[in-house]
């Protein structure tokens, strides 16, 4: 493993270059896994807005004593805990974040993981850039925050029950109209229910299996733009293990893309699609009715993203939409990522890329 990065305490000076529209990046790689916050993944991370060095305690019932405290967890394979829009807003409790425990029915909220557990992504926090202030898009389950990631909008849709057809546009459209090439990898069925792909029977061959993108990165065929919905290892759903998933959104994807001839001109971004029912001590910002929802972690890799930054921006799903768009001079598809932050400030392109470190 390389040796750590020394964090800084602040941002570094802008020295120019930082927006992504005059970026050297030829391709943008997102990773979405599955229902994990920031604490429960990097509360105890130096230096991090987390829950290390807090006297964070959570009530067992409505009104009841602060009696429960994070924990570390005592298995790699979590609890599937509750996670849709009306456990959301009762763990959320009008901003008090102190819902989880009786809300959820289990302490198992307040677990935590650490180095120990998830060596990979915190080798990537540590030569790369981890956000603290990364919140999911809607305070709800799954398939609202997949659509504010490619579409800005999850067009009202508040759980999973997403219709055959949507009928907002995604971001694939203005790709497409601008011939800049798209794939999406691993669970697709949301993805493919837009009106727009449906109506674009070509569009069907930008869909496969998670295990594909190896093989398409070996053939030097890796889109301009690439979606991995949930690693070919494991999305890290619980009770998935934390440990598989992690290793091989590590082994089988950001390994692989260091090594490849992409990584000079590469972004790629690892979040996490909603909350899982999981503990987070940050209220998130309300813009809207709809959100934001809890914060769950975001890293970025690539030769321009600054070493060891913490980044403490606001961001949201719509921040990794917003870049892409930036990059590419597409039009913001509906308020959300035109009002979003592009995460500019996590990478340094006036500086040379710097060579890869594995994770």
């Amino acid at each position: 493993m390389p040796p750590r990065v020394r964090r800084p305490t602040r941002p570094p000076p802008a020295t120019g270059g930082g927006a992504p529209g005059a970026a050297p990046i030829s391709k943008i790689v997102v990773v979405l896994q599955e229902n994990h916050t920031f604490d429960n993944y990097f509360g105890t991370y130096p230096g991090a807005d987390g829950t290390a060095g807090r006297s964070l305690r959570l009530p067992a019932s409505p009104g009841g004593p602060p009696v429960v405290a994070p924990s570390p967890s005592a298995s790699p394979a979590p609890a599937d805990l509750n996670h849709n829009w009306l456990a959301a807003h009762a763990d959320f409790d009008g901003g008090k974040m102190d819902g989880f425990v009786y809300s959820e029915g289990s302490p198992e909220t307040m677990v935590y993981f650490d180095r120990t557990d998830l060596p990979h992504y915190w080798a990537a926090a540590d030569q790369y850039v981890l956000c603290d202030r990364y919140f999911t898009s809607a305070m709800t389950e799954s398939a609202p925050n997949h659509l504010y990631l490619i579409a800005g909008t999850a067009g009202g849709l508040q759980d999973d029950h997403v219709p055959a057809t949507l009928e907002f546009p995604p971001i694939f459209a203005a790709l497409d109209a601008q011939g800049i090439s798209w794939k999406v990898y691993g669970f697709t069925r949301w993805y493919e229910s837009f009106g727009y792909v449906q109506q674009h029977p070509s569009t069907r061959s930008r869909f496969a299996p998670a295990s594909s993108f190896s093989v398409d990165l070996a053939a030097g065929a890796l889109a301009d733009v690439t979606w991995i919905i949930g690693a070919p290892g494991g999305s890290e759903h619980p009770p998935q293990d934390v440990r598989v998933g992690a290793g091989s959104v590590a082994n089988d994807i950001l390994n692989p893309l260091g090594r490849s001839p992409y990584w000079g001109s590469l972004a790629a971004f690892v979040t996490w699609d909603d909350y899982g029912g999981f503990y987070d001590h940050v209220a998130p910002p309300q813009v809207d009715p709809v959100g934001y929802g809890f914060r769950v972690p975001c890293l970025v890799v690539s030769p321009f993203a600054r070493p060891g930054f913490l980044d403490h921006t606001t961001n949201d799903h719509t921040s990794i939409l917003k870049f892409i768009e930036t990059r590419y001079g597409l039009p913001p598809l509906s308020a959300r990522d035109a009002a979003a932050n592009d995460l500019a400030e996590a990478f340094d392109f006036a500086s040379p890329p710097r060579p890869f470190q594995p994770i």
